[in-house]
């Protein structure tokens, strides 16, 4: 059995383990973490509504993220193309 620290990618697994069987530890321990006991992921599910941590936030700032990077590189591939476009 596994008490090493969670990981982000391991508390998503749990909320989406949650949402497919419940609150069936058993079956979540079983089919998705067999390395952890049920109790322990009960614990770690409760502990993160109860710190009101939503499971979804990292996936948010990600992605709003993603979109700032993906806005500077069209805004760096424009710069490039009217600078080109000034040379020839």
């Amino acid at each position: 059995m596994s008490y090493s620290k969670w990981s982000s990618q391991e508390e998503f697994k749990l909320k989406a383990a949650v949402d497919k069987y419940g609150n069936d530890w058993n079956a979540i321990r079983k089919n998705v973490f067999p390395e952890r006991g049920a109790v322990c992921l009960k614990n770690k599910y409760y502990s993160r509504i109860h710190q009101n941590k939503a499971f979804d936030a990292p996936v948010q700032i990600n992605t709003i993220q993603e979109q700032e990077l993906n806005q500077n590189e069209a805004d760096f591939l424009q710069e490039i193309r009217d600078l080109l476009s000034q040379i020839q």
